[in-house]
């Protein structure tokens, strides 16, 4: 019964040891960016293929080319800058904390 318990405690010992690898794999995660060439790279494309939308488009649609390439650029450009604000959720919450209090 005793070793029952000793193989069991020994068990979780190792179950938790690698949950705490996989922390610090987060945490490595976590504090590595996103490169600024890529960043820019990305918003740079974004940019060239909106631009250019239209001309693809104006024969197809007419008129509606113009709200159509406004609503999916809204959309794409949207997606982008979430995708900004998800590289570094915790930023804010870092000014917020380091701000001298209002009081």
């Amino acid at each position: 019964e005793t070793q029952v318990e000793a193989e069991m405690l020994m068990q979780a010992s190792r179950r938790v040891g690698s949950l705490v690898d996989a922390l610090g794999s987060c945490e490595s995660l976590l504090t590595t960016p996103v490169p600024l060439s890529y960043s820019r790279h990305t918003s740079r494309f974004l940019t060239i293929w909106c631009g250019t939308l239209p001309v693809v488009l104006v024969d197809a649609l007419g008129w509606m080319t113009v709200p159509a390439v406004a609503f999916v650029s809204w959309c794409l450009f949207g997606i982008e800058e979430i995708g900004h604000l998800i590289e570094q959720p915790f930023r804010d919450e870092e000014a917020l904390a380091s701000a001298p209090p209002l009081l």
